[in-house]
């Protein structure tokens, strides 16, 4: 039994994997067999890893069609987006109460590294380093179940859509505005710090939602 838990979970993480690497793209239909196939496993942890994907929202199922890729709807962008600021202002005050030097080298860490991934294009991993940078600041209030409910919104959203289509302005943008929080989250600003969020939010979705439903 437990060997088959691994075996589901690996290739669902594989199958995260193939959507982040844009190998499966939102509106593809998935046929069990093929994944199978391609994954060198058997049906059932193919199933059993689609069955899960379709339950938290990535996956859309109908009977006798099969498993789709969810596209991503205005209304789920913006219920998304919606709680997605709500976590970072919300608990940016508990993040910095609890900040130590340790965590604060982290969330440096992350900024840097996003810095260091902008190139002459852009490219999905960097949505990836943004939700990490967000993630190592959320870390810092010492909430498991909130970061990991913060990268599942992340993912919903830059997994259903295509990023590439993004202009290079809107990255350095962001790696500004990275910047900018992590001096308010040194000095403790946590009011300045809930302005830059709410900013850097408003401004993902003024550059995004006209690329995603035009």
């Amino acid at each position: 039994m437990k060997k088959n838990k691994n075996l589901t979970l690996k290739v669902y993480n594989r199958i995260m994997e193939l959507m982040l690497n844009y190998e499966i793209v939102p509106g593809q239909r998935l046929v069990f067999v093929d994944l199978a196939r391609q994954l060198k496993v058997s049906r059932t942890p193919v199933n059993n890893a689609l069955s899960i994907l379709a339950r938290e929202g990535y996956l859309d199922f109908v009977p006798n069609q099969g498993y789709s890729v969810r596209r991503l709807s205005r209304k789920d962008a913006e219920e998304l987006y919606q709680i997605r600021e709500v976590l970072d202002i919300g608990f940016i005050g508990q993040a910095v109460q609890n900040m130590t030097d340790n965590k604060l080298l982290a969330v440096d860490r992350q900024r840097r590294a996003y810095e260091t991934a902008i190139s002459d294009r852009v490219h999905r991993n960097l949505f990836v380093l943004d939700t990490e940078f967000h993630l190592a600041i959320l870390a810092m209030a010492g909430n498991s179940a909130l970061t990991s409910r913060y990268e599942d919104i992340s993912r919903k959203i830059f997994l259903r859509f295509r990023t590439e289509e993004l202009k290079m302005e809107r990255i350095e943008q962001i790696r500004i505005e990275h910047d900018q929080l992590y001096e308010a989250i040194t000095l403790r600003d946590e009011e300045r710090a809930r302005e830059l969020i709410h900013l850097h939010h408003k401004n993902s979705r003024d550059s995004l939602f006209p690329i995603i439903f035009s």
